[in-house]
């Protein structure tokens, strides 16, 4: 691995020629730091200097991008042709996707070892080092854990090295697992500080626990292990129980502007309605007639089924389902996550024209963009619905259903009917009950529940690997309007990706996964 920063050395002019957004502020009080080459020992000298430094941090959180993830699932279809690489089977060392995870984590992790390894310089004090320190050590744990989900075992880096120190060796993954999860509980610990009040948008305590419940979801989900199940329901039952979020009363508006800022949300990564921070999604998503848009990411007839009638029943059994009429008494949120293709919408003012060969999402869309190009919604990256979700998965897996996992299914289920007529009423959404379920039929409720209630936010490729489900969804064609892509998935193979091959390369001292010599 070549990982190069010589000590006293310029600070990381790729991370820090950007402006630093303080988030949630005012434009009045963004922060900018150095844009010129400054050494190491000039920098440190002030708190001042260490906020610039960690507000950083902001920069290496995941972005709208994120929601590519979902297009190697059976819910999503991508024109990009990174995702479609993989998506049709293309998959090797190579692979456009897997050099940008393993060279976007990486330097995830150097920008933290950089802080991490200078920030005692400034002289402060260790109650006011935690709370910047912890910003920092998410990102580092997070970014180790990417890495071991998708390539096993790989290298533990926790601090800057030098030139001779480049060429590392690759740690088992139960050891990296073990290094990230030690990490969270300290970054826990240093974001508890009684002094931290983060403003919207800043890494706090409640993400990094939300991090380490999703991380214990998945890993207990692999490995069937009940301790990490147990531990993940009581990391999410403490967020719901104490974090003081309560549910967004809108499901369409809280992926909207609108919702920025929403007491559902836990973290997101920060678009601000200022230039330089606007991204491409509504051209992503929407259709042609939408400025022009590309319409990269589409969801999938097989999303589309996914969706409930009413009254939570699968359409495939359901007595109320026209397939004639696929939109009508369907669960709310596929209204308010798809656009009916069967017809062309105006959507508060925007219209929405039917393409004929793929279907648009709805979701993130806002209609009152005026611009191509010129979309700020925030990157929702942790909500008090996936937490839920969460706590409802693991403590099912543990002992069964109860009526309180079947209400925060139903809460869910009930904020999705929310003011989602055309008239903007309520759509009552009746409750699915208790009787009659058992583990397996719940747990299929469930994992339905995550796809659409969490669809493009870039989780559920997680979801699919860690449920061993790609093996049977993605060797199925990828079907909108007409079909769209043929795809193919190798397992067991594909379920951990190739070490970049220039990696290899470059580091004699790492070994590829197997089936990819």
């Amino acid at each position: 691995m070549k990982i190069v920063m010589k000590k006293n050395f310029i600070i990381y002019l790729n991370l820090f020629l950007f402006s630093v957004l303080l988030m949630g502020c005012s434009e009045e009080d963004i922060t900018k730091l150095p844009v010129t080459a400054i050494f190491d020992d000039q920098f440190w000298t002030s708190e001042e200097q260490v906020i610039q430094a960690a507000n950083a941090a902001h920069f290496d959180l995941d972005n709208v991008g994120q929601l590519q993830w979902d297009a190697l699932t059976e819910v999503m279809f991508s024109q990009s042709g990174p995702n479609a690489e993989i998506s049709t089977g293309a998959l090797n060392p190579g692979a456009s996707m897997v050099n940008s995870l393993w060279q976007s984590s990486y330097s995830s992790i150097r920008n933290a070892n950089w802080f991490l390894d200078n920030v005692g310089k400034a002289g402060l004090d260790e109650s006011k080092l935690d709370k910047y320190n912890g910003q920092w050590r998410f990102i580092r744990a997070w970014a180790h854990y990417k890495l071991l989900y998708q390539f096993g075992d790989v290298p533990i880096v926790d601090k800057v090295l030098a030139i001779t120190e480049g060429k590392v060796t690759q740690s088992p993954r139960a050891e990296v697992l073990q290094f990230v999860l030690t990490e969270l509980d300290k970054t826990i610990s240093e974001l508890s500080a009684s002094d931290f009040t983060p403003e919207q948008g800043r890494i706090n305590k409640w993400a990094a626990i939300a991090l380490k419940s999703r991380i214990l979801l998945y890993e207990g989900t692999l490995a069937n292990d009940n301790t990490m199940l147990d531990e993940s329901a009581k990391l999410a039952k403490q967020i719901m129980d104490q974090g003081g979020y309560s549910l967004h009363d809108n499901y369409t508006e809280l992926f909207r502007p609108e919702g920025d800022g929403s007491e559902e949300i836990i973290l997101a990564r920060i678009n601000a309605d200022l230039e330089g921070q606007y991204h491409s999604l509504g051209q992503w998503l929407g259709p042609i007639s939408f400025h022009a848009s590309w319409n990269i990411f589409s969801p999938t007839i097989a999303l589309v089924e996914r969706y409930p009638d009413i009254n939570g029943v699968p359409i495939t059994s359901s007595p109320i389902y026209d397939a004639d009429k696929p939109f009508e008494n369907r669960d709310p949120r596929l209204n308010q996550s798809i656009f009916d293709w069967t017809k062309d919408v105006e959507y508060e003012g925007a219209m929405f024209i039917n393409g004929g060969t793929w279907l648009n999402f709805r979701k993130f869309i806002d209609p009152s963009e005026e611009a191509e190009q010129r979309s700020h919604v925030d990157h929702i990256i942790f909500r008090l619905g996936e937490v839920y979700l969460n706590y409802v998965e693991a403590s099912n897996e543990l002992n069964g259903p109860s009526q309180e996992l079947v209400d925060l299914i139903n809460e869910l289920r009930e904020r999705g009917g929310k003011k989602a007529a055309d008239d903007g009423s309520d759509i009552v959404v009746p409750p699915i009950a208790l009787s009659g379920l058992t583990k397996d039929s719940f747990r299929e409720i469930i994992r339905n529940e995550r796809i659409i209630e969490l669809v493009g936010e870039g989780v559920l490729y997680y979801d699919y690997h860690r449920w061993k489900l790609l093996e049977t969804t993605m060797n199925q064609p990828a079907v909108g309007v007409v079909p769209l892509e043929n795809r193919v998935f190798t397992a067991p193979r594909d379920y951990l990706w190739p070490i970049p091959e220039w990696e290899l390369i470059n580091n004699e001292n790492l070994d590829q996964n197997a089936g990819w010599n």
